[in-house]
């Protein structure tokens, strides 16, 4: 009888920080919308003066271009007439901007506190994401199992790329706390630039050794222990661009009937 209710209330808990997390969520992309709507505002009351200054060069017309003139020397003048409004324009924004990335880093600080208290968390979320299951097996989720968050960071200097962090508890795999794999951003793609070497736990190392060497394709295992596998790129693009903005749909998500059954060790066509 215990047990009954201690899972009951686990569950309730359980319950309570998803819908918070919900809530959370639904207020980010609500705030995301702020700095356009403050934009168009803006743009607004920069439209209102051109009219009113529009009606007043028609009230007083000046004389247009000479045929003679220079087409450089118009594109010039033009630009210097767009200048004060293009700074105006960007000094409105800034403020939004500053104010929108204070309030969103507040927001994920939450968001993470709340998922670490849900025990298998990323877990769950991996397993049910339709793609990136499709390259886990049965031991790579094990192993996530004491995975306790993830996080996003875009980094600018002294070259622009994204960092994947990935947090985990004591484990019997590895003694690594925090393993970063790096990504130099471009048109052609997410190319890795940096992978924290795994420090196996001495009972392991051998066992991670045998699947690396057994299977060199494209799965989870591979890309997770290093950063010079093909194609890795598209695991990386779908970590960074789909379930870390919308891991609670993947957290609670339905799986399809046999969806998953496939999972094996082996390695797998990445889907697109």
């Amino acid at each position: 009888m215990a047990h009954e209710e201690e899972g009951e209330a686990e569950e309730e808990a359980v319950m309570s920080e998803t819908e918070y997390m919900l809530e959370e969520e639904a207020n980010l992309q609500e705030e995301e919308h702020e700095p356009e709507e403050a934009m168009e505002e803006g743009q607004g009351e920069e439209g209102a003066r051109e009219l009113q200054d529009q009606q007043q060069g028609s009230e007083h017309p000046e004389a247009g271009p000479s045929p003679l003139e220079c087409p450089l020397e118009a594109l010039e003048a033009l630009r210097a007439d767009m200048e004060p409004t293009n700074g105006r324009g960007r000094r409105s924004f800034a403020p939004f901007q500053l104010r929108l990335g204070q309030r969103r880093h507040h927001r994920l600080q939450q968001r993470s506190a709340h998922m670490q208290g849900i025990r298998g968390f990323w877990a769950k979320a991996f397993g049910n994401h339709p793609q990136l299951s499709a390259v886990i097996s049965e031991q790579d989720l094990r192993m996530l199992r004491f995975m306790t968050n993830l996080k996003v960071q875009e980094v600018t200097f002294p070259s622009a790329c994204r960092r994947i962090l990935l947090f985990f508890g004591k484990n019997s795999y590895f003694q690594n706390e925090v393993l970063v794999k790096e990504y130099v951003v471009s048109a052609a793609g997410y190319r890795a630039s940096h992978s924290t070497p795994i420090q196996w736990s001495q009972h392991y190392e051998r066992e991670a050794y045998r699947r690396q060497t057994h299977d060199n394709g494209l799965n989870f295992f591979n890309w997770f222990c290093g950063h010079h596998l093909a194609g890795s790129g598209r695991i990386a693009e779908l970590i960074m661009d789909d379930l870390w903005p919308n891991v609670l749909k993947y957290y609670e998500r339905k799986k399809a009937p046999g969806e998953g059954s496939h999972r094996r060790t082996g390695s797998f066509k990445m889907p697109r």
